[in-house]
């Protein structure tokens, strides 16, 4: 399988990119936030109140807020890591 690597912490997709992405599962830029993550428990926004190029600029600010890994074919989206999802997914091919 070809891929392609892009670091998400070294070189943010644009606005329009991340927004592509998240809709190819039908989610939106909030979707992909780590609610979990230590970077969202530090900033605690308050993702109900901003819009999506808030939530972009959140991002600009805090990439690590973003859920990673992000594995996409342009048609489907697997976000995070969990190894027997990207088996089945890798494995269809």
């Amino acid at each position: 399988m070809d891929f392609n690597y892009h670091d998400l912490l070294k070189d943010l997709p644009s606005l329009a990119e991340l927004t592509r992405i998240a809709q190819t599962a039908g989610l939106t830029l909030k979707d992909l936030i780590n609610t979990r993550s230590q970077a969202y428990k530090h900033v605690k926004p308050d993702l109900n109140a901003l819009n999506e190029a808030e939530v972009y600029q959140l991002i600009i600010a805090n990439p690590r807020i973003l859920t990673r890994p992000l594995l996409t074919d342009g048609r489907k989206l697997l976000l995070g890591f969990d190894a027997d999802q990207y088996q089945s997914y890798i494995g269809k091919g």
